[in-house]
C-alpha cells in the first residue's frame, strides 16, 4: 500500500501539469481567434462606410443637375430648341 501511493501521488501530478498545459494551449488559441474576430469587425465596418460613401456617390450622380451637366458637357447633348408631339 505504501509503494503504490507515491505512484498515485506522481500520476496526479502529472495529471495535473497536462491538464494545465491543455488549459494554456486553448486560450492562447481562444486570443488568436479574438485577434481574428476583431480584423474581421474592422474589415466589415471598413466595407459598410464604403458602402455607404457609394451610395451617397451614386444618389449624387442620379441627380437630374448632375446628370443634365454630364449630358451637355460629356456628350453634347442639348435639348431640342422646339418639341413636336406625336399622337396616334
Amino acid at each position: 500500500m505504501t509503494r503504490i501511493l507515491p505512484v498515485i501521488w506522481t500520476l496526479a501530478l502529472l495529471a495535473a501539469v497536462a491538464s494545465a498545459m491543455l488549459v494554456v494551449q486553448q486560450a492562447q488559441k481562444v486570443r488568436q481567434l479574438h485577434v481574428q474576430l476583431e480584423a474581421a469587425r474592422q474589415k466589415q465596418d471598413e466595407a459598410l462606410i464604403m458602402h455607404s460613401r457609394l451610395l451617397l456617390e451614386r444618389g449624387a450622380l442620379a441627380a437630374y443637375s448632375s446628370v443634365e451637366q454630364t449630358a451637355t458637357t460629356k456628350l453634347a447633348m442639348n435639348f431640342p430648341e422646339t418639341a413636336e408631339r406625336i399622337s396616334r
